[in-house]
């Protein structure tokens, strides 16, 4: 596991940047430099950010929990908790609720976990549709259909009539390393890849083929690990009937 100012150290090193030596390796700290050394210490940030928007990464996946509101079908996602970090979510990409394997769920919270359902994902302009046009508007019960809405909020119908916990998962935003000890959240075995991608940055500002070689050469073998490690798995459909 590295954390950021050891990626950096790392880029400097391989880069044959002066004072990146192993007997004294720099940067010493990832603020405060300027130069060559602050170049090393963005493209490291900037490598990490890219690697994190590739794909939809499963580490980025977080289970979500809300209490409803009696008379509340709308929750954006400053009111929505993060499962893992036990905190409201404060780094929000995207909502992961029309998965049909593994939906959202619901359950009255006063009738605790054993009443839990499914809730069935529904596209925004056939909820509209369904849930905005006419009575229903105006009616609450408990809610079957869940939607994303045109603000990228969670929208739920019916409008809930009483308490429930819904539950899902959510896709979080980019992790930005901005001091010494941060370590990427990507597993540990793939931290390299920020270094390779570091160098190709390194290797294209200097016009350096041999480490842009280099460079890609790592990053190919690593994200290919990557993917086979975190992109999502394969199904197998059920029997035919």
């Amino acid at each position: 596991m590295a954390d950021y100012l050891t990626i950096c150290q790392d880029v400097a090193r391989e880069c044959g940047i002066a004072g990146g030596a192993d007997a004294s390796p720099k940067p010493t700290a990832v603020t405060g430099q300027i130069g060559e050394l602050n170049r090393v210490v963005n493209w490291v940030a900037d490598a990490y950010t890219e690697i994190q928007g590739a794909r939809d990464w499963r580490w980025l996946h977080k289970k979500f929990t809300v209490d409803t509101v009696d008379g509340t079908d709308v929750y954006a996602s400053g009111a929505v908790t993060d499962s893992d970090a036990a905190a409201t979510i404060t780094r929000f990409k995207a909502w992961h609720v029309d998965d049909p394997i593994n939906p959202p769920k619901q359950f009255l919270k006063s009738s605790g976990t054993g009443s839990e359902v499914f809730l069935a994902f529904v596209k925004w302009p056939y909820f509209e549709h369904l849930y905005k046009t006419g009575s229903l508007q105006d009616q609450k019960s408990q809610p079957i259909h869940i939607t994303v809405n045109r603000k990228d909020e969670l929208q739920l119908g019916l409008t809930p009539d009483a308490v429930y916990t819904v539950t899902g998962y959510y896709l979080r935003s980019a992790q930005i390393l901005a001091a010494n000890t941060d370590t990427p959240e990507m597993p540990s075995d793939y931290h390299s890849l920020i270094k390779y991608q570091a160098m190709e940055y390194y290797g294209i500002f200097e016009s350096a083929p041999e480490i842009i070689a280099r460079a890609q050469f790592g990053m190919r073998r690593i994200m290919n690990q990557l993917k086979r490690n975190q992109e999502a798995p394969f199904r197998i459909a059920g029997y035919l009937a």
